[in-house]
C-alpha cells in the first residue's frame, strides 16, 4: 500500500514538473481569430421594455465586439435606446396603432375574453402589414443586413429574412415555440393564463383547447382570409396562424429561465439566456431617499407601462394598502401612477370606518406615508430595504427586477403571460396572486406575504437564480448572435 501510495506521488511529481516546463519557451496562447464585422439588426414594434431593452444590451456587447448593430422600430419605442449608444437607431416612423386605439386595445386584453383578447393582438400585429413587410425589406437591403433578431410578434422581419435569404434569429420574453413544449405545457394564447395542466380542472381545459379554438377560428375567419390574401399577393405563403412554422428552423432566444417558465424538453434550436437586466439603473431622487429613510414597511405599487385600471379595480388595489397600514403591517406606501390620477375614487372607507379622502393624497404634504409618482426609478426602490413588498401587474421585467433584490411580489396581472406569472410566483412561494372583485382576499395576501418570512426566504433564493444568470447573460446571448453569424 505503501509504494503504490508512493508511486502515485512520483507520478504526479512527474507530471507538474512536464506540465510546467510545457508553459515555457515552447507554448504559445491560442488566440481568436474567427471574428468578421457584420451588420446585425434588430426589428421590434411592439411590447414594450420587456421586448427592447434586454436585446438591446446585447446588441451593446455585440457592437463592443466590432459588430454594427441597427434597431429598427417605431417612435414610441425609440425611447428605450438612450442608454445604449452605440447601437443605431432606425425609426419606420409613427407607432403602429394611436394611443387612444391602443387603450382601448389594453382594455380588451385586459377583459376576461380569452378570444376577443387574441383576436385584439391578432389584429394589431398583422396592421399595415404589406407596408411593414416591403419597409423591412428595404432596410435590409440599404444596410446589407448579415443577420436580423425578429421580436416574436414582428411577422414581416421574418418574411423579409426569409425573403432576402438572411439568417434570423427570433426574440421572446417567454418560452412560446412549438420545439419546447410537452403535453402538460400551454404555450397557445388561449390556454396560457394557466402555464401548465397542473390543478386545471378538465372541463376548464376542454373550453380553453377545443371550445374557445372554434370559437375563434369562426370570430376570425374573415381576418385569416384577407390576410392570406395579402401573404399571397406579395408572393408569400400563407401561414394559417401558425406563424411559429416560419421559423422552425431558426434560433429562438428567450430572455427567461426554467424555473419562471416550466421546465420542459427543448429543442437544440431554443436557448434560454435569462434573466438579463441592465446593470446601470437611476438612482432615489431625493425626495424617495427621505422617504424610504423613514419608513421601514414600504409597499411599492406599480403596474409597468401598458395596464388601464377602472376606478373599481384602483379602489380595491387602494383599499387593500389602508387596511393593512392600519393594522400595522405596512408603514409607508410608493405608488407609481403613470396618469392615473383622475381615475382614482374620491373617498374610500375601510372595515374601521375611517374615511381617507384619496384625492388630498396626492398633496405632497411633510411627514405623509402615501407618495404618489408620475415617474419612479423602480429598481433603486426595490433595492432599498425599506421595500417590504412590491405589487406589480407581473410583467417579466417587473419580477426580476423584484427578486434580483430579494423582494417578495404579489401580482395583480391583465393579459397575457400575466396570469402565468402569478401561479407562477405562488408554486414557486416568493408571492400571491391579487383576485379582481374580491376585496378580503386582496388585505388577506398583503398581509400574508408581509407576515410570513417564507416569502422573503424564497424570493432570496430566486435572488440567485436571477443574479447568476443575469452576470454572463448578455454575454451568453452575444455569443448565440455571433454563431449565427456564420450560416452553414
Amino acid at each position: 500500500m505503501k509504494l503504490w501510495t508512493l508511486s502515485v506521488a512520483l507520478l504526479s511529481v512527474a507530471s507538474y514538473i512536464s506540465s510546467g516546463m510545457a508553459t515555457g519557451e515552447n507554448s504559445f496562447q491560442l488566440a481568436l481569430d474567427y471574428h468578421v464585422p457584420k451588420n446585425i439588426a434588430f426589428s421590434c414594434h411592439f411590447g414594450g421594455s420587456s421586448h427592447v431593452v434586454w436585446v438591446l444590451s446585447i446588441l451593446e456587447e455585440l457592437a463592443a465586439r466590432g459588430h454594427h448593430t441597427i434597431f429598427y422600430t417605431r417612435d414610441d419605442h425609440a425611447k428605450f435606446i438612450k442608454n445604449f449608444p452605440t447601437v443605431e437607431l432606425v425609426s419606420a416612423g409613427p407607432a403602429i396603432v394611436e394611443k387612444e386605439t391602443y387603450k382601448n386595445g389594453i382594455r380588451v386584453l385586459s377583459s376576461d375574453s380569452h378570444i376577443d383578447s387574441f383576436l385584439c393582438i391578432m389584429k394589431a400585429l398583422m396592421l399595415n402589414f404589406t407596408d411593414n413587410y416591403l419597409n423591412h425589406m428595404d432596410l435590409f437591403s440599404k444596410k446589407d443586413v448579415d443577420l436580423a433578431i425578429c421580436d416574436y410578434f414582428n411577422m414581416a422581419c421574418v418574411e423579409a429574412s426569409i425573403a432576402n435569404k438572411i439568417p434570423f434569429i427570433v426574440t421572446s420574453t417567454h418560452i412560446l415555440n412549438a420545439d419546447a413544449i410537452a403535453p402538460y405545457i400551454n404555450i397557445d394564447f388561449l390556454s396560457m393564463h394557466n402555464p401548465t395542466s397542473k390543478n386545471v380542472p378538465f372541463f376548464e381545459r376542454l373550453r380553453d383547447k377545443v371550445i374557445n379554438l372554434i370559437r375563434l377560428l369562426i370570430k376570425a375567419r374573415g381576418f385569416i382570409k384577407e390576410f392570406r390574401q395579402e401573404q399571397r399577393a406579395l408572393g408569400l405563403e400563407p401561414t394559417s396562424g401558425q406563424w411559429h412554422i416560419k421559423f422552425k428552423d431558426s434560433i429562438k432566444m428567450f430572455n427567461t429561465a426554467f424555473g419562471f417558465d416550466p421546465p420542459r424538453p427543448i429543442g437544440p434550436l431554443v436557448e434560454l439566456i435569462g434573466p438579463i437586466l441592465p446593470k446601470t439603473r437611476p438612482v432615489l431622487t431625493d425626495d424617495l431617499q427621505q422617504f424610504l429613510g423613514s419608513h421601514k414597511k414600504v409597499v411599492y405599487v406599480a403596474f409597468g407601462q401598458h395596464a388601464v385600471l377602472s376606478t373599481e379595480e384602483l379602489g380595491l388595489i387602494m383599499a387593500s394598502m389602508l387596511e393593512n397600514m392600519e393594522t400595522g403591517d405596512i408603514d409607508g406606501i410608493l405608488w407609481s401612477v403613470r396618469d392615473m390620477e383622475h381615475l382614482f375614487p374620491e373617498t374610500l372607507q375601510t372595515r374601521s370606518g375611517q374615511v381617507y379622502r384619496i384625492r388630498d393624497l396626492f398633496d405632497k404634504k411633510e411627514g405623509q406615508s402615501i407618495l404618489f409618482l408620475e415617474w419612479a426609478p423602480q429598481v433603486a426602490i426595490l433595492h432599498h430595504p425599506s421595500t417590504q413588498l412590491f405589487l406589480t401587474h407581473g410583467g417579466s421585467a417587473s419580477v426580476y427586477e423584484a427578486l434580483y433584490n430579494g423582494v417578495p411580489i404579489v401580482i395583480y396581472p391583465f393579459f397575457t403571460d400575466q396570469p402565468a406569472a402569478a401561479v407562477i410566483a405562488e408554486e414557486n412561494g416568493y408571492g400571491r396572486w391579487m383576485k379582481k372583485s374580491d376585496q378580503e382576499q386582496a388585505i388577506k395576501v398583503v398581509q400574508e406575504v408581509l407576515r410570513d418570512d417564507r416569502y422573503r426566504l424564497n424570493a432570496n433564493r430566486f435572488k440567485a437564480l436571477v443574479q447568476i444568470r443575469s452576470n454572463r447573460g448578455v454575454q451568453r446571448g452575444a455569443d448565440v448572435m455571433s454563431d449565427a453569424t456564420f450560416p452553414s
